[in-house]
């Protein structure tokens, strides 16, 4: 770094116009950075869960519906869901709907099919016909009622709530976002005339989910500059210095956004807060700099200003270089997970904190440079620094044993907690919050319907196997009860409703009837009707080769423990129930979650030792020695399991944001020690003693150390007014976790240094 600094100020203005061109390139992927939201982008579409979804979604048309509910009563415009009023504007809504791109079908309470007895047996109504609703439809809305096919899909129990029920084309993020404005759009008129509408459904829920993520990010981001402009000003005291360090920051920033447009990565959910990321974390480098440039300029402030950057990057480069790289190694240990969203973060991020570091060293000098004299700061440091130093000193030196004792009972009892408590869980209630419009549809739509969600059984026959055999039905009769016991999880819904409640209808609606056919011929009668009278119906639950049928299974929002329970007692069932060679294959809203979160905690397993490795391989390299090396990761693993272990023992879980906690901390909570026991190093190479060393050291680079902790702490302090719940806990917790750091550098560091050192006068 130094040698970049000298070239930059040898040559300020070949090297402003070389800035400048890169910065323009750059700049231009900038607006090719494209928001994108979903499960698809968070795991990636070659992801396992992916593709049984994709597979069921193409077989089926099922996967992942949107949920249009609303509520008639009292301060409504109708009287109850199934009224003339609630029929034709779901009618409306529907054929708008139906007709958009992207909607391969629109179901509701209008246009769903009523099976009712009739001349042949039975015949398929609906409540509106021909644009008007039915002569006899009251008694058509009654018979829904006792309809389960219809009740908890399309109307609630007691006929107050609606649900008209969207299946997009594809889960692509383009269609999800495509949909959720079609859908805002269709919905608006009537609301206007007093409706009031809930939506819920993957591609609403990730989309509005992620525009409340971009939004909040984007308000926060001015009280984040506000806050580091402020910490650069108390410790520069030159407005003109702070000025131009948040100008090489937004350049940073500007570089890692034209990366990520030109390489073609949607900017998901994770990679939203990569502004604030790396202003945080970036602004450490420049830090250091401006310290040791001031503290150089106060010991000769007659000396030029190139002479004491020069100075300045050479005290702090290379302290400053290992530093962000062992904060790119941590960030980069999360390219080993299964998930796209981790790899693009674990990537992205490290490219965006090198650009600071980089243009630290040569943008920032060259801007400090052209600048007048007066915009110097101050020439003499605060008297009160030395005598606080010196009482740090003295108790890690006095107290070094009762130190390190208590350090190891906090990491057994902290640790205890974090491997034995702490799981990964996304709860969208925690994430969002209670006053979340998604949360808030989700309880609504829970309420009304009993479910929120569904768990999908693709089961695949085998060669011989027929749907119509009365020994297949009663296997899925079986299996289906066995299903609908299982906590967490509603009653089942499979082709087997329809032919119990077809053979009934063709036997005068006798109730006795209201199973499958005796013999495969009458069930596959059964079969050809529905097929002849309304097909779509039967497409969504058997194949068109009849070879593979699918179960549906409603659930609510639940714990991830609750979510593995229940597939691990579907696929107890499946063996138990289901005869030898079927198979089954677990999709829809809970499994897809069900797998993301497991690979989130399987993505946390892997990066927190992959980052520790990186970290103490490249300070144990830098400082030349393991025991120097082992003595750095001290005083950051202490505050990262004292937080992890303190969230297990609360019964806290780790979610996607969570998750990173380990790693990033490891990656930047090192900073301190390693910035101590460099000059630690050099002053025991001069002669001095442990003890006399250990004070320079602090003396020399203490006011950085904390000023850079402080603003870290600060900067990820702002992440709480993220109106995600997740990233202001994470945000919390990592400004937590910094200052635990900056402690144990402070004590718990020398107090090892003193131990293990050979006892000297």
């Amino acid at each position: 770094m130094y040698r970049l600094t000298e070239v930059s100020l040898r040559r300020p203005w070949l090297t402003g116009v070389l800035l400048l061109v890169i910065t323009g390139v750059l700049c231009a992927g900038v607006p090719r950075v494209k928001p994108a939201y979903g499960f698809r982008v968070l795991v990636g579409s070659d992801h396992p869960a992916m593709k049984a979804l994709d597979s069921l979604v193409e077989e089926f048309s099922g996967g992942y519906p949107v949920q249009i509910a609303w509520e008639c009563g009292a301060g409504h415009p109708c009287e109850r869901a199934l009224d003339e009023v609630s029929l034709r504007m779901a009618d409306a809504l529907t054929r708008e709907l139906a007709a958009a791109p992207n909607v391969t079908a629109v179901l509701g309470p209008s246009n769903a099919p009523l099976l009712v007895p009739g001349e042949g047996g039975f015949e398929v109504r609906r409540l509106v016909e021909r644009g008007e609703p039915a002569s006899d439809a009251r008694e058509l809305a009654e018979r829904a009622l006792d309809d389960p096919l219809w009740v908890g899909d399309l109307v609630s129990e007691d006929g107050r709530v609606g649900v008209i029920v969207l299946q997009p084309s594809d889960n692509e993020p383009e269609t999800d976002l495509l949909l959720t404005d079609m859908i805002d759009g269709a919905l608006k008129p009537f609301r206007d005339r007093g409706f009031s509408y809930h939506v819920l459904g993957e591609a609403t829920r990730n989309v509005s989910g992620g525009r409340a993520l971009a939004e909040s990010t984007g308000t926060l981001i001015p009280v984040l500059v506000l806050v580091i402009a402020a910490v650069l000003y108390v410790l520069t005291r030159s407005w003109q210095q702070t000025l131009v360090t948040l100008v090489t920051m937004g350049t940073s920033l500007l570089w890692t956004l034209g990366v990520l447009g030109w390489i073609d990565w949607p900017q998901d959910g994770m990679l939203q807060v990569l502004a604030p990321l790396i202003v945080i974390v970036g602004v450490c480098d420049a830090v250091h700099l401006l310290s040791r440039y001031a503290a150089e300029r106060r010991a000769d402030h007659s000396a030029p200003a190139r002479v004491a950057l020069l100075a300045a990057a050479r005290d702090a480069g290379p302290a400053c270089t290992i530093t962000t790289l062992t904060s790119a190694g941590a960030f980069a240990s999360f390219t080993a997970s299964n998930l796209d969203t981790f790899v693009r973060f674990g990537v992205i991020l490290p490219i965006g904190i090198l650009a600071c570091l980089i243009l630290s060293f040569s943008l920032l000098p060259v801007l400090i440079q052209l600048l007048p004299a007066d915009a110097r700061g101050p020439e003499r440091t605060s008297a009160a620094w030395v005598p606080v130093i010196d009482a740090v000193v003295a108790t890690s030196s006095k107290r070094a044993v009762p130190l390190l004792l208590v350090t190891a009972l906090l990491l057994a009892v902290f640790g205890a907690g974090w491997a034995l408590h702490l799981r990964a869980d996304m709860s969208w209630t925690e994430s969002l919050g209670e006053s979340s419009e998604i949360v808030q549809s989700i309880e609504f739509i829970e309420e009304a319907l009993g479910r929120s969600q569904s768990l999908e059984v693709d089961i695949r026959l085998p060669p011989g196997t027929a749907v119509e055999d009365p020994a297949t039905l009663a296997a899925i009769a079986r299996f289906s009860k066995r299903l609908s016991g299982i906590d967490g999880l509603g009653d089942a819904e499979s082709v087997l409703d329809l032919i119990r409640r077809l053979n009934r209808l063709l036997h005068q609606d006798a109730l006795e009837f209201e199973r499958p056919g005796d013999s495969p011929a009458a069930n596959a009668e059964i079969l050809e009707l529905l097929t002849f009278d309304d097909p779509d119906t039967l497409d969504r639950w058997l194949s068109l080769d009849r070879s593979r049928l699918r179960v549906s299974l409603a659930a609510l929002e639940t714990s991830q423990y609750e979510r593995q329970a229940a597939h691990a007692e579907v696929r107890h069932w499946s063996r138990e129930e289901l005869p030898e060679g079927w198979e089954i294959q677990l999709t829809g809203a809970v499994a897809v979650q069900h797998d993301w979160i497991l690979d989130v905690q399987t993505t946390q397993l892997r990066s927190f030792p992959i980052a520790f490795a990186i970290v103490f391989v490249l300070v144990a390299g830098f400082l030349r020695s393991w025991r120097y090396g082992l003595a750095a990761m001290v005083p950051t693993l202490l505050p990262v399991v004292v937080v992890l272990g303190a969230m297990g023992w609360l019964g806290m879980s780790l979610d996607v944001a969570r998750a990173m906690l380990a790693a990033i901390v490891i990656g930047i909570g090192v900073d301190d020690s390693i910035h101590v026991l460099r000059q630690y190093q050099v002053r025991r190479g001069a002669g001095e003693n442990t003890h006399d060393a250990m004070r320079g050291a602090l003396q020399h680079t203490g006011r950085a150390v904390v000023t850079t902790s402080v603003a870290l702490a600060l900067g990820f302090l702002t992440l709480m007014m993220s109106a995600w719940q997740t990233v202001a806990t994470f945000g919390f917790f990592v400004a937590l976790s910094i200052l635990g750091a900056l402690v144990a550098s402070l004590f718990v560091l020398p107090a090892l240094i003193f131990v293990s050192a050979p006892r000297e006068r």
